[in-house]
């Protein structure tokens, strides 16, 4: 059997309570607003201003748990990134100087590393080291700029060097650094570190 909504759907018109039709209206107004988009779109983009709007039933938990996932995917990206990380030691033997001298250039902030959670042990990006085996040249520069802000961890400063920055005309300040267009570098640096 036929219920009469239904009869009064094909036709183009369902009775509703006056305050849901008073939504369908201002949605219908939406709509045809957009009518040229395609329906496919206009559905996708529903879905995502209800989720933003109205949220998914997902609890407060949940939602932390993924944005910790999240981070973690992301530094577990740039960890890897431009040929991954080198130990200590490993950086020791690149720059010729002892493990002890290397600490020390990390603690004055003139290398980058991050410290792995299990051992503490310093993991440097092969990435500010040069083909020849030396601190990328305009690095120390930079991170004295970086060093400023104290908010600044290792993974915001690794994060400035990789991504890539409108104001660098969506180029990465380690291409810009590699180039040796040092000056560009520390302008975003400034405004990075503000």
């Amino acid at each position: 059997m036929v219920m009469p909504a239904t009869l009064e759907r094909r036709r183009g018109k369902v009775k509703l309570p006056s305050n849901e039709q008073a939504m369908v209206d201002e949605f219908s107004g939406v709509l045809r607003k957009h009518r040229n988009a395609d329906p496919t779109t206009l559905a996708r983009l529903l879905t995502v201003a209800f989720d933003r709007s109205i949220g998914s039933r997902e609890s407060r938990e949940d939602k932390l748990a993924r944005a910790v996932v999240r981070g973690l995917e992301a530094r577990q990206k740039l960890a890897e990134a431009e040929g991954g990380s080198l130990s200590s030691e490993d950086v020791a033997r690149l720059l010729r100087m002892s493990k002890t001298a290397v600490l020390k250039r990390l603690e004055a902030g003139r290398l980058l590393a991050w410290r792995e959670e299990r051992l503490q042990a310093a993991r440097f990006p092969r990435w500010q080291f040069d083909p020849h085996g030396q601190v990328q040249a305009g690095l120390e520069e930079v991170l004295a700029i970086l060093n400023e802000d104290e908010r600044l961890g290792a993974w915001g400063k690794i994060l400035f060097f990789l991504q890539e920055k409108d104001s660098l005309g969506g180029r990465r300040p380690l291409d810009l650094l590699r180039a040796g267009k040092l000056k560009e570098v520390r302008l975003a640096a400034h405004a990075y570190a503000e």
